[in-house]
């Protein structure tokens, strides 16, 4: 029977969960936290303190070498939903890795990029969840588990999922309402949002070392109730109506109470142990916190399973090669000798070994027609991400152009600026807010009907409770896309319009927006 070591550490503590695995099962013979003491969060996941306590933990208790896997948190990697055009699925990762790169912030070439296949819109665009991590990263936790006497890490998995994947197989299949998952570590909490079996949300939050229990629980509600805010605008709607606790209750029942109280949900405990069968010491002597080790036991009962990890860093997900052509080119290799040989025996052997010649290059060119077939599909496919990328609009391009073409902060303010995609006439942006005189109005709009614009008026109204700006008007842009601003022209400017126009134009539209009633 293999053994499989699981590890995980934070900034004060470290976590290990050492199982054999029986069957597609496993029995877990270690689980324990090590103490880091006080770290300083600038120090990175290779620093050799933590393989040497983690060896000496290890040692003490007879575990030596294993394979080793690894579990990451949401804090050290880079996670974004991505909404991608139609393309056939062996395609996805390689279409997953383009859009990442040039939507992530901080990511090379050269980092791993996994993800998961959330749902499939109506227009037939595919949703799913990157995730990415720097190769300094991987390279460090390498080395500590190195130094740790244990091996290199298998896999490299992210924590949520490993939990969440331990909370399915409690509920064998079973229907489930949208749920948060709260996991408590030593030093941060995950909260995780699922809907049915997938991960759609997840956050990891600081906790407060030293703080009291209740200002703690205090602010660890607040940080729940801005997750289920946020999972209930990403999901059109639809509300977190279960909160499962990660413990036995020994620690989680003030949490337990104030979420009941304050935010009405049921709130269910969930102690990973249960139904996970333990030996030696375990079978008296549980973890004092057996909550934190939810993420170790679900990423060791889908290894000793076979199951494929959502998100592993070391085995990211890609393309299927395409098949080899050896035998084409050996195919292709032997008509050429062949040739060869024929011209060889001279001009009589050549002619009568015309007609077998010629065979041969029909079957050589009926094959590369379909090698002709599928480039054209993928040129077909290049091209809708190619007008997938043009038809999108960027609004910090939109308003640099509406800061420099619209009227002066003295002849114009705004109190509302409104921009929207999801309209049945397209793009738009609706502009509120007040001229000084009725011609200011006829330059407003004379200024943004450029580059196949229109806009849609509302009408205008004299408002006799302002002496400074009499005229107020509701104006919609109608985009078709976004403007070009590679070479602006905002004209020269005058005594009354200084060069620093256009910057106080913008500011006053903010300052008039927060001081004007609504």
């Amino acid at each position: 029977m293999a053994k499989l070591l699981a590890l995980e550490w934070g900034l004060r503590e470290a976590r290990v969960a050492v199982a054999r695995t029986q069957g597609g099962s496993i029995v877990v013979e270690h689980a324990f936290g090590v103490d880091l003491g006080p770290r300083d969060p600038g120090q990175t996941f290779s620093d050799d303190t933590i393989g040497g306590k983690l060896a000496q933990a290890l040692a003490s208790r007879g575990i030596g070498r294993t394979e080793t896997l690894v579990a990451v948190g949401r804090a050290s990697i880079e996670l974004r939903q991505l909404a991608l055009p139609p393309c056939p699925l062996e395609e996805l990762p390689d279409l997953v890795r383009f859009q990442a790169l040039r939507q992530f912030t901080t990511i090379g070439e050269d980092w791993p990029i996994d993800f998961v296949y959330l749902d499939t819109a109506e227009d037939n665009t595919f949703s799913v969840l990157a995730a990415a991590i720097s190769p300094d990263m991987v390279s460090q936790i390498s080395s500590t588990c190195q130094s740790a006497a244990t091996s290199t890490p298998k896999r490299m998995v992210l924590r949520a999922f490993s939990a969440a994947s331990l909370l399915r197989r409690r509920d064998q299949g079973a229907p489930q309402p949208c749920r948060m998952m709260v996991d408590l570590l030593a030093d941060e909490a995950d909260l995780t949002v699922m809907v049915d079996e997938s991960v759609v949300l997840m956050r990891t939050v600081r906790l407060a070392f030293g703080d009291d229990g209740t200002v703690q629980t205090k602010a660890l509600l607040g940080e729940i109730r801005r997750t289920i805010a946020s999972a209930q605008n990403q999901l059109r709607g639809r509300r977190v109506e279960k909160v499962i606790l990660c413990g036995d209750g020994t620690e989680q029942n003030a949490l337990k109470a104030e979420i009941e109280g304050g935010l009405s949900l049921t709130v269910e405990l969930f102690d990973p142990f249960d139904g996970i069968e333990v030996d030696g010491t375990l079978r008296t002597n549980r973890p004092l916190h057996p909550g934190r080790f939810a993420p170790l036991l679900g990423m060791l009962l889908d290894e000793a399973a076979g199951a494929t990890h959502p998100i592993d860093f070391l085995h990211p997900r890609k393309r299927i090669a395409a098949p080899t052509q050896t035998k084409r080119n050996l195919i292709i290799g032997g008509a050429i000798a062949a040739t060869l040989l024929l011209f060889a025996l001279g001009a009589y052997y050549k002619l009568s070994s015309m007609d077998a010649v010629i065979a041969n290059l029909n079957e050589e060119s009926a094959s590369l027609k379909k090698d002709v077939e599928a480039a054209n599909v993928s040129i077909a496919q290049a091209r809708l991400v190619e007008r997938f990328l043009v038809d999108d609009i960027t609004w910090l391009e939109e308003l640099y152009f509406m800061a420099q073409e619209l009227p002066p902060a003295e002849d114009a303010i705004f109190t509302q600026l409104n921009m929207s995609t999801r309209q049945p006439s397209g793009a738009q942006i609706v502009l509120d807010g007040y001229t000084r005189e009725a011609e200011h109005l006829s330059q407003l709009r004379d200024s943004m009907r450029v580059q196949g614009r229109s806009i849609v008026s509302t009408g205008t109204s004299d408002d006799e409770r302002r002496k400074d700006y009499n005229w107020r008007f509701k104006e919609t842009v109608i985009l078709t896309k976004t403007i070009s601003i590679e070479a602006p022209n905002p004209g020269p400017a005058t005594a009354d319009q200084p060069k620093d126009a256009v910057k106080e134009t913008a500011a006053s539209a903010v300052t008039e927006q927060e001081s004007a009633p609504q």
